[in-house]
């Protein structure tokens, strides 16, 4: 009935859920940060075309879910100088209702399985990982934005 694969991945779900906050992540003036549910994380990089491409689309998601979820915007693996430079020369890509973090240390590869970026991450009220989206998204989007919320709130 359950194979050793099937139980090893079952333990591997339940550890990658209580890992989505401790998770090593900062803010940029690299004080640790825990990310609380409900959450969308998405993992970007300056030098990464999708990536830029969808941070004005995630403003949008901020902006719709308002206080019922965070946006993350977490930059994955630069420094704070490299994220600053690059804000103050493209400013209209960030806004108000996403919260700027910076994973230095790049550990979002194995707290959330990470495999490149653009990666989003959606985390439900209680902590828990409840899915990783690789590749871009119009976050924006009324039935994307539905789809978020059927899976991150209660």
């Amino acid at each position: 009935m359950f194979n050793r694969r099937t139980i090893l991945f079952g333990i591997f779900m339940y550890l990658s859920a209580l890992t989505a906050h401790a998770n090593g992540l900062t803010d940029l003036k690299d004080q640790p940060f825990e990310i609380k549910g409900p959450a969308v994380v998405n993992f970007w990089a300056t030098w990464c075309a999708p990536c830029i491409k969808e941070l004005p689309d995630l403003e949008i998601l901020g902006q719709k879910l308002g206080s019922e979820a965070t946006v993350y915007l977490v930059n994955f693996g630069e420094t704070t100088e490299t994220i600053d430079t690059f804000k103050a020369k493209k400013p209209e890509l960030f806004g108000e209702h996403t919260v700027l973090l910076k994973d230095a240390k790049m550990s979002g590869l194995k707290a959330y399985g990470l495999r490149g970026v653009p990666t989003t991450v959606l985390i439900n009220a209680s902590g828990e990982t409840v899915e990783s989206i690789q590749g871009m998204k119009d976050w924006g989007d009324e039935e994307i934005v539905t789809e978020i919320r059927a899976k991150i709130l209660p």
